[in-house]
């Protein structure tokens, strides 16, 4: 291998670690931005929770809804990504979901809304129908917009008596750099959560104070509480996605520096194999040189002088 080509082969490794360091840095910083956003979330949720049981104390003939009907239709949302350089996430949420489907007996009945290209091709490619393909956020910032497409689709085939039920799989992040898959139910309501809610003694002597149409108050805080659960899907899935992504990033760092080091081995080996051919030329050009002997000297331009004595 020519010392040129093990140059060029050195610098496009370099150039490739230096991206590779560059995207690691990006995915831990997006990991702890997301997990801080969980937090908040975790907050916001627990605020809903007091106001549920606030209005369970009044009123806790609502922790019985009505059943829900056997046959009724379930809305299966699966999280995944738009985005690569994530290693398995996406094969793995597809996989498992697709486990889920194929235990469920009420798969039939089930639609399938795929958060992320990635993931609907690969629930595509398990044997899944996709019913609905969202695109998958990128930020917290577009975030909203994507839950707000969500809950449109979800109303809707509420509306049509197609999803009494609504799943989402999403997988949250684990340590540094895994995840796991886990499988929530948002709607309807557990009627054990409620029970238990309403069964806890009041924190306080204060009651709390009596409003109009608790069963429209009851609606707006699961409404409410539905669309946390998916502001925190959304965010718990980018945090896994970016846990992943720190993953596949620390593996190919790893892969470069080996291949760095066997390029620079390869680089030190073809400038000392190309140092040496110069040096035996060198050495086989003087071994000529001596070979040919002394050379014989050649007659000056000027004449010789005469010796000196009497003349002829």
């Amino acid at each position: 291998m020519s010392i040129e080509r093990v140059r060029r082969q050195l610098e496009s490794a370099q150039g490739l670690g230096a991206v590779v360091r560059t995207m690691k840095s990006l995915a831990s910083v997006r990991v702890h931005q997301y997990r801080r956003t969980m937090r908040a979330l975790d907050a916001s949720t627990l605020t809903l929770d007091r106001a549920a049981r606030a209005l369970l104390h009044l009123h806790p003939e609502l922790a019985d809804p009505a059943p829900v009907a056997r046959d009724a239709g379930t809305a299966l949302v699966v999280f995944g990504s738009d985005r690569g350089l994530c290693g398995p996430f996406n094969d793995r949420m597809a996989r498992t979901a697709a486990a889920r489907l194929a235990a469920d007996d009420a798969r039939e009945r089930t639609r399938v809304v795929a958060i992320g290209r990635r993931v609907g091709s690969r629930l595509r490619a398990a044997g899944v129908d996709v019913a609905v393909q969202l695109p998958a956020p990128s930020s917290l910032a577009t975030v909203e917009a994507a839950m707000a497409a969500l809950l449109d689709v979800v109303d809707r085939w509420r509306q049509e008596g197609a999803a009494e039920r609504v799943l989402l799989h999403y997988s949250r992040p684990v340590g540094a750099t895994r995840f796991e898959p886990r499988t929530v139910q948002v709607m309807p309501i557990d009627p054990a959560w409620l029970r238990s809610l309403r069964d806890r003694p009041w924190p306080s002597r204060r009651v709390p104070m009596r409003l109009s149409d608790p069963a429209r108050l009851a609606k707006a805080v699961v409404r409410q509480r539905l669309a946390l659960a998916v502001v925190k899907a959304f965010g718990s899935s980018l945090a896994a996605e970016n846990a992943a992504r720190l993953a596949a990033m620390e593996a190919a760092s790893r892969n470069v520096d080996e291949r760095l080091e066997r390029l620079r081995a390869d680089y030190h080996g073809a400038r000392q194999a190309a140092v040496t051919a110069e040096l035996l030329d060198v050495q086989a050009a003087a071994e000529a040189l001596n070979a040919r002997g002394p050379s014989r000297a050649r007659p000056s331009g000027r004449r010789r002088p005469r010796p000196r004595g009497r003349n002829p």
